[in-house]
């Protein structure tokens, strides 16, 4: 992979002043081919396991894809400014859209293994009913001031009289707005780390009420959304290191490898991640459905065991338990004991005594 200071066949072009360096076609193909078998693997996936609320996660694998096939196009038409923007936006965007289908993961997650009483502040350190609603929030703000930066630089590109200073100063104020977006997301994505880490073992407190504690498959799906947390939470660090150091000097600016090891890699990583360990296969049902997992019941820990079923029973669920009273009359064998009451923590009282006379309605 070459890079800006050696011999470009894209010197002096937008691509080359978007990217910093003479970007590599082939690697773009085996980021292309590479994304596109792990779509299809989810595509697959999201159908078969019917995981509706992965939508978001399936979007941001979409975008890689995308992103890679239009940077073959830049690559190949470097002054093609519409490709150049499209293959820098998707790729800069599509992160955000895992890192939601992570959040909304977690969400589920949270309500699937953990008991009522343990849904509080104290365990989770954000109520369970906010978890996806805050941080899907905080991440869409970043996504947003993102975007702005974005939108910027492509008004600016496809201004076909700007001179090439202008286009370098439109550059350089656009990843100034971007390094906003990125240090956002690092704070957001790095607080939902810990929150997951944290999870994973502070969960343990009520194993015993876990739904398949027996087996505890979800167990690895947790695990595997905490590699992703951490793989993406990587990429983003280096991405806000790209946009935040020296321009003048940035060595993962002006060299390509980096983009690839800690961009396409981690990423592809990610959606690999989830191929293996898709949702769709631990979560119940309910729990795969587009709508919010706070609205459904939700696991609620260890239920009573039914020991006996009867219509006249006023609690179901609980074993009936029959009290026999102690006998009315004198003790028959010690004559000193006549008159005395056995000690008895229950008191008794004849069923006879509340039952109302045959004619006391009728006065």
């Amino acid at each position: 992979m070459s890079n800006s200071t050696g011999n470009s066949t894209m010197s002096g072009t937008t691509a080359q002043a978007m990217f910093g360096y003479d970007a590599s076609m082939p690697m773009a193909w085996i980021g292309g081919i590479l994304f596109t078998i792990s779509a299809i693997t989810h595509i697959y996936q999201y159908v078969k396991h019917r995981a509706w609320y992965f939508y978001l996660m399936m979007l941001g694998i979409l975008m890689e894809v995308f992103g890679y096939w239009t940077r073959v196009i830049a690559i190949k038409n470097p002054n093609n400014s519409a490709a150049v923007s499209m293959t820098f936006m998707l790729s800069t965007l599509a992160p955000s859209f895992l890192a939601i289908g992570c959040y909304m993961t977690f969400g589920r997650i949270v309500y699937w293994v953990t008991p009522e009483n343990r849904r509080g502040f104290r365990q989770i350190w954000v109520p369970a009913r906010f978890v996806t609603i805050i941080f899907t929030s905080l991440d869409f703000l970043s996504f947003f001031v993102q975007c702005i930066g974005i939108l910027f630089l492509i008004a600016k590109l496809n201004n076909k009289g700007l001179s090439k200073t202008d286009q370098n100063q439109a550059i350089k104020t656009t990843y100034n707005i971007l390094r906003v977006g990125f240090v956002m997301q690092i704070m957001v994505f790095g607080t939902f780390m810990l929150l997951v880490t944290r999870f994973m073992f502070a969960s343990k407190q009520w194993k015993f009420d876990w739904p398949d504690s027996g087996n505890p498959k979800w167990r690895s799906l947790g695990w595997i959304l905490v590699t992703a947390t951490v793989l993406i939470f990587g990429r983003s660090l280096y991405r806000c290191l790209q946009f935040t150091l020296n321009q003048g000097d940035n060595y993962l600016k002006s060299h390509e490898w980096p983009f690839y090891l800690f961009d396409m890699v981690l990423l592809l990583l990610v959606a690999i991640a989830f191929n293996f360990a898709h949702p769709g296969r631990f979560l119940p049902a309910d729990y795969t459905t587009i709508r919010h997992a706070y609205k459904k019941p939700g696991y609620k820990g260890i239920q009573p065991v039914k020991t006996e079923e009867s219509d006249e029973q006023p609690n179901p669920g609980y074993s009936r338990v029959s009290l026999v009273p102690p006998p009315l009359g004198p003790p028959r064998n010690n004559p000193s004991q006549m008159g005395q009451v056995p000690n008895s923590s229950v008191t008794f009282s004849s069923p006879w005594n509340s039952r109302p006379s045959p004619g006391a309605d009728r006065y």
